[in-house]
């Protein structure tokens, strides 16, 4: 049981991990590219470092039409793709305001992740430890939940955000925008799981105590 239970922790830890490394990375690359640009003088404006936005398309029909051409590699011959991720010009320079905001938000993202890491690795140490029906443990599962369902809801709000203003400046033809890779429905659903199973070791642990009481 507890080998069982140490492996599906180990999983989940991982899968954490490797979530808040992912958004680490994206941070630092972004602080690095600016601090680049910032000492070597180069003009945002110009090189359009952030002045693009990350969307998602499909195209209304898998056709002639709709297609776009590419050179291969070795062979250089003409193939047609159907592009589903485009990085497009948000049509406006960015202001400082944001930039701090963008930069505010990726940091109150990354802390509710690190919460909620912290908040499983304080879980599992207590129940190797035997303590698994404490009000402590109810408290970290909360404190986790809602952490991964904050961070995935703020991402959800900003990626459909920056989908709608790229949406502004161009338009493709035969093809749509989908908004549905701009929810972060894993982190939603698993900060919900998490408070599902907050509610059922609450309620365990006042059966717990009932029965205590009863004795």
């Amino acid at each position: 049981m507890k080998k069982k239970l140490n492996l599906f922790c180990v999983l989940i830890f991982i899968v954490l991990v490797c979530d808040i490394a992912s958004m680490s990375t994206e941070i630092a690359t972004g602080f690095m590219s600016g601090y680049r640009h910032g000492v070597e003088g180069h003009d945002l404006t110009e090189t359009g470092a952030y002045n693009v936005n990350f969307i998602s398309v499909l195209p209304t029909d898998i056709s002639d039409a709709t297609a776009q051409t590419m050179v291969g590699g070795d062979t250089r011959a003409v193939q047609k793709v159907w592009p589903t991720r485009l990085i497009v010009p948000k049509g406006q320079r960015p202001g400082i305001f944001e930039a701090v905001f963008g930069l505010a938000v990726s940091l109150a993202v990354f802390v509710l992740q690190v919460a909620a890491l912290v908040a499983f690795v304080c879980f599992v140490r207590n129940a190797n430890r035997k303590r698994v029906f404490i009000r402590s443990n109810t408290t970290l599962l909360r404190l986790m939940g809602w952490c991964l369902v904050a961070a995935g809801v703020i991402m959800t709000a900003v990626s459909c955000y920056d989908t709608y203003l790229a949406q502004q400046s161009f338009s493709l033809s035969g093809y749509v925008v989908n908004y549905g890779d701009s929810f972060y429905w894993e982190a939603v659903i698993f900060g919900l799981f998490a408070l599902v199973m907050a509610e059922a070791f609450a309620l365990g642990l006042k059966m717990k105590e009932e029965q205590e009481l009863t004795i």
